[in-house]
């Protein structure tokens, strides 16, 4: 199982220029912990929750450009799920941007990669004995 077979729909960016408030409704809205950053599908980066409500120091409106988080972990289309989910929860992040030649092409989350990993073991015909207490 690949990244690209775990990102969340529909794939939501903002640009650089957006307001960080206008970021942080569409998370709200979205229920979302980040958005990637991008210029005509190229990517630079990304903004959180966390980077909106710092916001920037004496700015009263701030752009994304000035909040936004970068370098951050991102993951190819081909990267196996696996080896994704462990270093999203080795670097503790929640989600990670998938690239492909520098655009994005969508976001993987710890549940959509976990929800993805289960659906396969099950098709894989795991043990389905149920869980009792």
């Amino acid at each position: 199982m690949r990244a690209d077979e775990a990102v969340v729909q529909p794939l939501v960016t903002v640009g650089p220029r957006d307001f960080a408030r206008h970021a942080g409704g569409l998370m709200d809205d979205l229920g979302l912990t980040l958005l990637p950053v991008s210029d005509e599908r190229v990517f630079l980066g990304v903004v959180t929750r966390v980077d909106v409500l710092r916001g920037k120091e004496g700015v009263r409106s701030p752009y994304v450009e000035q909040v936004m988080t970068r370098p951050v972990l991102v993951a190819a289309r081909d990267t196996p799920l696996t080896t994704l989910f462990d270093a999203m929860t080795r670097h503790e992040v929640l989600a990670v941007p998938v690239l492909d030649d520098g655009q994005v092409v969508g976001v993987v989350t710890r549940l959509s990669a976990l929800q993805a990993i289960s659906r396969t073991a099950l098709h894989a015909g795991t043990d389905r004995t149920p869980v009792h207490r």
